[in-house]
């Protein structure tokens, strides 16, 4: 014989109880799951119980011609059934009309009589149906109706003020005893039983906020994982970008070089190649400005230097690079315009000139490099009193729609054509986009249904009422003479010592190489009528800061120039700190280097003695 648990009837019986009262792990909330299933089975238990006393009254009010109250126990039989069946009506409307009803069928049953008992067990139902499904204070509350409730019962009856066909079915003392042992009955059930729920409800509730963690930290998880695919999707597009960005001006510098040694290249191919390889550096050294300058906004190694500038200066020196570029590389069907938006030629205003040609360059160069037919166009206007806004307008392929913000973002890059390959690393606009905020102000790209983008962007207006400084006049290299000047060059590197040797040689400097800090110190020491010293700043052994230190103890008027190759930021501080009078980056324009040795040490300018010179160079 099998065993119970193994039985039909037992699988049957589990099953029901199962479908009827559910597992506790559907999900859902807990405590909302758990008040719809104890207020289902109360309700099936006060239906139940009222059915019977429904019909019970209702036989007694027809046999008696009650027809009224006939007509009330209908109609609150029937609401309750309706209430307690349809689910649509929110439970706490269905939990208060059932409480109402319990209330009012053991209070009349209290004042009809001579059921003291049965209306007593309607109001004790009501009691703890109201602290199990709405919480203690609402126990508590009916416990206290319930009490003056049956306080009146009692004068209704016993009081002897009304007066009764049929007496009460129970003497005083009787009443008296059943209302205590009611009130007590009634709270030593319902003060564990809340007890019970409130921690239910507590574990419930903590089951819940544990759950929401775990749910919001999925969430982050999810939201990173896709960040980082994201970000090395971006990451592997940006080092492919850089690769083609790099190598491009590499393949023109390293094969323009190799092709100016070859005896069939005329002068003038020789004058054409040199230009390239000069441009393609240029560009090259745009790129590798362009990656430190991300890399000091992400640091925070960041500064802005803001000084008086001519804005149409600015504006004009932006046209006449990207007319050359254009005329340069043969391109006829765009045309570039430059809007003013004040007449003043002399307009002043307070800002880091460099900075905001920055951001010119790469909104004006970005305009054009995805324009192939109209017309890219700049400018600014004056719309408030605070705030300069400039534009960059172009007639090109556009943006994709919605990606107004997503373009700001590192490495990003779209292009609505897969018929040309536009180059670039995708770091352009978000330069711009740190420079301009940097600089205390706003950027935007703005949506057009016609073809193009317009790029606004805004910086404070300072006017500067000062006059225009004059222009200083241009002078020309071929002017200097060196002659019996002697610089003392410190540089670990042979290749950049000898850059240095050609160029100052051609103005008749004399030059001393010391290839580190220490040997620079000693020759100081040694060599009597030395003029300038160029130092680098690393070089192994002793660096460049202390050598310059130990320099400044032996002679402070000698002056000292640093060149590095770091670009980051506080290097010009800490070469000034360090006693240098100057600071240079690597790598090296020509022409700056000769303006600022020219600044410290002024040459003999006989130009009739230079003839030569000047023709040499």
């Amino acid at each position: 014989m099998t065993r119970f648990s193994e039985s039909a009837i037992y699988r049957r019986l589990r099953a029901f109880i199962n479908r009827q009262l559910g597992p506790s792990s559907l999900p859902g909330e807990g405590i909302q799951y758990w008040r719809e299933r104890i207020f289902h089975y109360f309700s099936l238990a006060v239906v139940f119980f009222g059915v019977a006393v429904y019909l019970y009254y209702g036989l007694y009010f027809l046999l008696n011609g009650l027809y009224l109250f006939m007509a009330f126990a209908t109609s609150v039989f029937v609401s309750s059934l309706l209430v307690v069946s349809i689910h649509r009506i929110p439970l706490s409307f269905r939990i208060g009309w059932v409480l109402f009803i319990l209330y009012v069928t053991g209070t009349f049953l209290l004042f009809r009589g001579p059921n003291s008992t049965m209306g007593m067990i309607f109001l004790f139902a009501a009691t703890i149906m109201g602290g199990t499904m709405s919480g203690a204070v609402t126990g508590m509350w009916y416990l206290i109706i319930s009490s003056i409730t049956l306080t009146g019962v009692g004068f209704y009856w016993y009081g002897g003020y009304i007066d009764h066909s049929n007496g009460p079915d129970i003497s005083l003392l009787t009443y008296i005893n059943l209302s205590i042992t009611f009130l007590v009955l009634n709270f030593i059930t319902l003060a564990p039983l809340i007890s019970l729920l409130n921690g239910m409800m507590f574990t419930v509730k903590k089951e819940r906020r544990y759950q929401r963690i775990l749910r919001r930290e999925q969430e982050d998880l999810v939201y990173a994982r896709q960040k980082a695919e994201e970000s090395d999707r971006l990451k592997t597009a940006f080092l492919s970008n850089m690769s083609h960005e790099i190598r491009t001006p590499m393949n023109a510098i390293l094969g323009f070089s190799n092709l100016l040694s070859h005896p069939g290249v005329t002068e003038s191919e020789k004058d054409e190649f040199v230009n390239l390889i000069k441009l393609n550096g240029k560009n090259l050294m745009s790129l590798v400005e362009d990656i430190i300058d991300i890399s000091k906004m992400e640091s925070g190694q960041f500064e802005i230097h803001n000084s008086p500038c001519q804005l149409h200066q600015i504006l004009e020196d932006v046209y006449s690079a990207f007319s050359d570029e254009i005329r340069r590389r043969g391109i006829t069907n765009v045309k570039l315009y430059l809007k003013k938006g004040i007449s003043d030629e002399r307009i002043q205003i307070l800002t880091d000139a460099a900075r905001l040609k920055k951001v010119l360059n790469n909104l004006v160069g970005n305009a054009i490099k995805f324009t192939d037919k109209g017309y890219v166009e700049f400018g600014y206007e004056l719309n408030s009193d605070h705030f300069i806004q400039f534009y960059v307008k172009d007639t090109g392929i556009g943006l994709p729609a919605g990606k107004e913000e997503e373009i700001f973002n590192r490495f990003s890059k779209f292009s609505q054509s897969d018929e040309k390959l536009y180059g670039g690393t995708g770091i352009g606009l978000t330069i711009a986009r740190h420079l301009v905020k940097h600089m205390g102000g706003d950027i935007w790209v703005e949506p057009q249904s016609t073809p193009g983008t317009t790029f606004y962007f805004t910086i404070p207006f300072q006017k500067i009422l000062s006059p225009v400084p004059p222009k200083a006049q241009p002078w020309t290299s071929t002017c200097i003479n060196w002659e019996g000047k002697t610089f003392l060059v410190a540089e670990d590197e042979e290749d950049n010592f000898r850059y240095l040797e050609v160029a100052l040689s051609l103005f008749n400097a004399s030059l001393i190489w010391a290839r580190d800090g220490k040997e620079a110190v000693e020759v100081f020491k040694k060599v009597k009528h030395i003029d300038l010293v160029l130092m680098d700043i690393k070089m192994p052994g002793m660096d460049g800061y202390e050598a310059t230190r130990q320099i400044k103890k032996i002679n402070k008027t000698v002056p000292v120039i640093a060149q590095t190759a770091y670009a980051m930021l506080g290097e010009r501080e800490l070469s000034l700190n360090a006693g240098c009078d100057e600071y240079i980056s690597k790598p090296i324009n020509y022409q700056d280097l000769l303006e600022l040795i020219q600044r410290f040490v002024p040459g003999n300018q006989d130009v009739g003695s230079l003839q030569n010179t000047a023709t040499t160079s």
